[in-house]
């Protein structure tokens, strides 16, 4: 299998904790990778470190950005984008249910689109999303999450099926339980019992999530297409107890 990576990567949502430690590993490895940030203070973080970033801005003209910044045509795109919404659905005002579509539906389908297109024109891509557990195990509340993980699931599957034969291929990785980000914010007193519920009686970390993005990067990995994959430590099979 060969270990030589798709680069340069660009990181979507780099501001989030999981992106900056993904893109620390990248850094470490001499990787070039540019982060696209829908935020200020996302793009700030970023800056802060030193890495190229740019704003998620039009996303049209991204690719064409991140290849002006880190000097060469982007090989990679690592989808790390979620909004933050999280409420019972009865509870979501119809606005804010627009704006949800908009932003973890349509964005992503534009994101994916534009980035594929790039790659497509050189024959040689590889597009991975990171998505959840909750996408077929969702708590209450997160059924805007979960929906907005299973629509980013089924694009990426169909940038696989649809571009496998020209270069570009695609999978989603549904993590679990990770202690950073919004995963820390959650587990702030439920993490002994969110252990428990683990078969290895520990959470999936940060540094083993990075892992398993920076395998799925390398070219032997490309056959890993049009799937996701769990790394979830075998939560998603274990039978819930009374």
């Amino acid at each position: 299998m060969s270990n030589t990576s798709f680069q340069p990567i660009l990181v979507a949502g780099a501001g989030s904790a999981l992106a900056q430690t993904l893109q620390t590993a990248l850094e470490s490895k001499g990787l070039p990778f540019c982060g696209a940030c829908s935020s200020q203070e996302g793009l700030a973080a970023c800056q802060a470190r030193g890495w190229p970033a740019i704003p998620l801005g039009d996303i049209e003209t991204l690719p064409e950005r991140a290849e002006a910044l880190v000097g060469a045509p982007i090989e990679a795109l690592v989808d790390f984008l979620h909004s933050p919404m999280e409420c019972l659905l009865p509870q979501a005002g119809p606005a804010d249910i627009d704006q949800w579509a908009i932003r973890d539906i349509a964005q992503r389908a534009r994101l994916l689109r534009a980035c594929s297109r790039a790659m497509l024109a050189r024959r040689r891509g590889r597009c991975l999303f990171v998505s959840s557990s909750a996408a077929l195990r969702p708590g209450k509340g997160q059924g805007f999450y979960a929906a907005a993980k299973l629509a980013g699931e089924s694009l990426y599957r169909s940038i696989g099926l649809e571009l496998a034969s020209r270069g570009v291929t695609a999978c989603s990785l549904r993590l679990s339980w990770i202690d950073a980000g919004r995963g820390a914010a959650f587990l702030a007193g439920r993490r002994q019992k969110a252990e428990g519920l683990m078969p290895a009686g520990r959470l999936v970390t940060a540094r083993q999530a990075t892992d398993a993005l920076l395998f799925l990067l390398q070219e032997g990995s490309a056959a890993f297409n049009a799937v996701a994959l769990d790394l979830d430590g075998g939560f998603s099979a274990v039978k819930p107890v009374c």
